[in-house]
Formats: structure tokens, C-alpha cells, sequence
């Protein structure tokens, strides 16, 4: 019998579903036979396992374990039983034998029930064929790499960072919120490498920022190109349209360092791809995003720069948007690492809060201002 098919697939990899930390951990000090055995509690593990999991690890869920349950409740809402709003898959980069482990903790779960479609890739990239089969619309995982060739794909993807708690809390039933930067994740980057160029070509960095405001003004009418999440939120945006407003079962927001006369570009922009957002957005000029990130606490939220994520992955669970190579900021990253052979040490001084891959591949780390930018 074919799957049902959820109008907004999304794809999570194990390790954003479970704490895989200290396995990873193993995997690079013992190698894969280390892993599996730690994960069959065989080997040097012997004795560590639950006899309840067939005496294999028990693993504490991952930052993104609630968030896939609060998602795979909204399907009790779907006015038809045989198409449900959202469906959930499963990536795991394993080899079976450390795989049956992990899928073993994940049937037991809360969330076994919903992860109907699962996949083990042997070693693999999460690669183009996978997302085909699948019809992703949305991956989350902790794979830079695997989160970049989403991205280039044309799928909407995020590198979820891991808290020094492990995971987040979300009770009970109801919408799931989703909060969304605005340049370079929920439309294009053009106007923020706009941005970046003038505060490199003027020394008076206020000056710089009026410049970007007023061009961003007069070019109100002129729509910004889609980014990386432009479509899944319009597909989200047209779920919603199938329920009374206050019933809807997205609240999905904008939180952007845009303001004053810059704003109205961006709004023109959304509309006009379909996304609507039916949760309140902030404008923040520059201001720190935190304060409001622990307001609203939403169940994720989504940016392309690490300093935003490092202050609001204390409030709620947080994704790293990769630049599409290729495209505008990736490119102007190419420039400025081509034209200054000091900016790549520089950038490595950057240390970021999201976990590299093994293979590391993709844009170019460009390092992130803590002041303000567009986006």
C-alpha cells in the first residue's frame, strides 16, 4: 500500500532526534566498530545497555525530538485521514548494525508511531535521490554538509545546534511556532551582501546603514529574489489557509535586524511569494534577537548568522541556514577571501557553536558581524 502523502514533508536526521553527542564523540576516537559497539552496548560496552531496548543504549531525545512530536500531532487536525498535514522521515547515516540501535529507541518512543518513512545510508551523504524519494520539503539536521546539498538542491534545510542542555520542552498540543529571519532564509541574500558592501565602502558605519536603508526604500516595489525558505513557508502559509485563523495549525513569524524604512521591501517581497505570517514579527534594527526569542519561545528558529543563533539557542531550538553556493552572498564571501589573505585566518578565529561534519564542504565560513545587518 503506498505512504499517505503529508502536504509538508519533513526529514530529520537522528541526531537531531536523539542525543547522539557522546556516540559521535566515540565514533571519532574509536572509529565505526567503537560506535557500533557503544550503541549495541557490545564489546567494551558490554553490560551498559537496557534490556528493555533488547540490550542496546537507551538514548535521551535530541533538541528536535519535541518539535517532531508537536508536528506529528497537528495531523489530528487534517480534514482527511488518508493526507495528513505533515509527514515525518527519518535519516540515519549508519551502518545497519548501529542503525537498529537508534531505530530501536526511536520505535519505543513517543514518536515512533509517526516515523513511517526511515532510511539508513550506510555511511552516505543524505544525497539528492534520498530528498527524491522522499519529496522533502524541509530537512533538519546536524550535518553541515548534508544541510548544504539540501540547500542546493532547493530544498529548505538547517544545521540544528545542540544545547548545553540537550534538548528543549514543549507541552502539550497545538500550533507549532516557527520564527524566520528574514535576508538570506526566508527570501534572498542579494540585499544583504547590499548591505555588506556599503559598510565596507564607508568608514562611518551609521552612515553605511541610512545608505542601505534609503536604497532599500526606494527600491520598495522591487521584489527581493526567493531565498532558501521562501517556498516550504508559502507551502506552510497555504496549510494555514485551509483553517479559521484562530484555528490554523502554523503560527509562523518573521524576526529580522530590519527597520525603520527598510521594512516595507521585505514585507512586499513575502507577500508576494505567499508567505503570510499570522504570528507576530519583530523588526528589530539591529537589537539584540534574543529578548525576543525568549518572549515567544518558539518551537524553531531559523537564521544565517551564529551570532543570532548563540543567543537565542538558550530560549529555543536553533538552525543554521547555509548560503546556496553559487548565489550572491557565497559569492561575494569568494571575493573578499580572494582579496584579502589575512580574512581566512580570521574567519577560522570564528568559532562557531554548530558542529562541523567529518567532510566539510560548502560556502566559505564567512564571519558573522555582531552588530547589524539586514538579515
Amino acid at each position: 500500500m503506498p505512504r499517505p502523502l503529508g502536504q509538508l514533508r519533513v526529514l530529520l536526521s537522528s541526531r537531531v532526534l536523539l542525543d547522539l553527542e557522546e556516540a559521535d564523540k566515540v565514533y571519532r576516537e574509536k572509529g565505526v566498530q567503537g560506535y557500533t559497539d557503544y550503541l549495541r552496548c557490545e564489546g567494551e560496552f558490554t553490560g551498559q545497555g537496557d534490556t528493555a531496548l533488547g540490550g542496546f543504549r537507551r538514548l535521551n531525545k535530541g533538541p528536535m525530538f519535541d518539535v517532531a512530536l508537536a508536528l506529528s500531532k497537528l495531523n489530528v487536525m487534517s480534514p482527511d485521514a488518508n493526507n495528513p498535514l505533515v509527514e515525518l522521515g527519518l535519516s540515519c547515516k549508519d551502518e545497519h548494525d548501529s542503525a537498529e540501535a537508534i531505530m530501536r529507541n526511536l520505535a519505543v518512543s513517543d514518536i515512533g508511531p509517526a516515523l513511517e518513512w526511515e532510511v539508513a545510508t550506510n555511511g552516505h551523504a543524505v544525497n539528492a535521490s534520498i530528498h527524491k524519494a522522499f519529496k522533502t520539503d524541509l530537512f533538519l539536521t546536524r550535518s553541515a554538509a548534508d544541510a548544504q546539498t539540501a540547500v542546493d538542491l532547493g530544498i529548505a534545510s538547517a544545521v540544528i545546534n545542540f544545547p548545553p542542555e540537550g534538548t528543549y520542552d514543549f507541552d502539550g498540543a497545538g500550533p507549532v511556532r516557527i520564527i524566520v529571519d528574514g535576508d538570506a532564509v526566508a527570501f534572498g541574500d542579494s540585499a544583504e551582501v547590499g548591505f555588506r558592501r556599503d559598510v565596507a565602502g564607508n568608514k562611518d558605519y551609521g552612515q553605511a546603514v541610512l545608505q542601505y536603508k534609503e536604497r532599500e526604500h526606494a527600491e520598495v516595489d522591487k521584489l527581493i529574489e526567493p531565498g532558501p525558505f521562501t517556498v516550504v513557508l508559502a507551502k506552510i502559509s497555504a496549510i494555514n489557509k485551509l483553517f479559521p485563523p484562530k484555528e490554523a495549525p502554523f503560527e509562523i513569524g518573521l524576526l529580522t535586524a530590519r527597520g525603520g524604512r527598510a521594512t516595507g521591501r521585505a514585507l512586499a517581497t513575502l507577500r508576494a511569494h505567499g508567505v503570510f505570517f499570522n504570528y507576530p514579527s519583530g523588526f528589530m534594527g539591529g537589537a539584540d534577537k534574543g529578548e525576543w526569542l525568549e518572549a515567544h519561545k518558539p518551537h524553531l528558529f531559523l537564521d544565517d548568522q551564529i551570532t543570532h543563533l548563540n543567543r537565542g539557542m538558550v530560549f529555543c531550538p536553533t538552525g543554521l541556514v547555509p548560503y546556496k553556493t553559487g548565489g550572491a552572498m557565497n559569492l561575494y564571501q569568494m571575493e573578499l577571501k580572494n582579496a584579502s589573505p589575512v580574512f581566512e585566518a580570521a574567519a577560522q578565529g570564528k568559532a562557531p557553536v554548530i558542529e562541523q561534519d567529518n567532510v566539510n564542504r560548502g560556502p566559505w565560513p564567512f564571519p558573522k558581524s555582531p552588530d547589524h545587518q539586514p538579515g
